[in-house]
């Protein structure tokens, strides 16, 4: 007699086993088999993203630069680089024995509005005339006075003053009448030389009370002749007073708050020196200017610089 094979045996002990019994063991199973399929496709998806990352590390990472797209691009050309200015090379002067020029002195950038006064004491005047109250001129805060140059002057005097001219300048804070009802006058006492000791003697008039004034420049309006009318005066010791050389050209701004007066350095230089025997030293001429007004029978006058107290 043969013996039963294991699988006869495993099918006659499955007949036996009672109904809910094999539902059970068939449930078990069936969870087993799940349970290994999905560790299987756990493993298998480990396995791939692992490759993947591998052979990422391997490659090289692209940085991107590219700006923000645009509605609208235009494309064009880059422009063509435009080489610096350059100077050519300076030639080191050699060492100069002379002196250096001095620097011109400062104009004060103004004087004191409604400062005019009365010509004998200075007394404050009411009503101040227009075209008197002196604003600023050519005259520098030591009543220096730069015979040589323009520098500081009214723009509208740029293109009026000639080559090898002296410049004498005043601004008014007021304009001057068109025409002045009164008799009216600007002036410039000049002490070329810096020495008290020459010229007109010190004090010997309003204007001049610190300063010896070898000459007088200026003009003026009188409403009886209906005209303007310029002079030069230089002082003759022998004569003991002034006498008249070439008058300046004059001129009045479209404002008519600048005046300005002009006349050849050489001329001036000359003039001097033949009448006073002094001799013109440009770096220490000083002086003074004012604008004088006669209205009715008082005169009233505006110096600038001021006359020291």
């Amino acid at each position: 007699m043969l013996k039963p094979t294991l699988t006869t045996r495993l099918r006659r002990f499955w007949r036996q086993l009672d109904k809910r019994i094999k539902i059970g063991a068939a449930a078990v199973l069936a969870l087993l088999v799940l349970a290994g399929c999905i560790w299987a496709g756990v493993a298998m998806a480990s396995r791939l993203v692992t490759t993947i990352r591998d052979r990422a590390a391997a490659e090289p990472t692209l940085t991107s630069t590219a700006a923000a797209p645009t509605e609208a691009v235009e494309t064009a050309e880059p422009p063509t680089p435009t080489p610096l200015p350059t100077l050519p090379p300076t030639e080191t002067p050699a060492p100069s024995t002379e002196e250096p020029p001095p620097e011109p002195t400062p104009v004060p950038v103004s004087d004191g509005r409604g400062d005019v006064g009365t010509y004998g004491g200075g007394a404050p005047v009411g009503e101040v005339p227009g075209g008197i109250d002196i604003r600023t001129a050519s005259v520098g805060p030591g009543r220096q006075v730069d015979v040589e140059s323009v520098a500081g002057a009214p723009s509208a005097l740029a293109g009026w003053v000639q080559e090898g001219e002296t410049l004498l300048w005043i601004e008014l804070y007021e304009p001057i009448p068109d025409p002045p009802t009164f008799y009216v006058e600007w002036l410039f006492a000049l002490d070329v030389d810096g020495n008290a000791e020459t010229g007109r003697p010190v004090g010997s008039a309003r204007i001049n009370p610190d300063i010896g004034m070898e000459a007088a420049v200026g003009f003026y309006y009188d409403p009886a002749g209906g005209a303007y009318n310029a002079y030069f005066l230089v002082w003759d010791p022998a004569q003991g007073g002034l006498v008249r050389r070439t008058a300046p050209r004059f001129v009045v701004d479209e404002s008519r708050t600048v005046i300005g007066l002009a006349l050849p350095l050489a001329d001036l230089v000359q003039a001097i020196s033949e009448t006073t025997g002094v001799t013109l030293v440009p770096e220490a001429v000083q002086g003074r200017a004012a604008a004088l007004a006669r209205v009715g029978n008082e005169q009233v006058i505006d110096f600038y610089p001021d006359r020291p107290d």
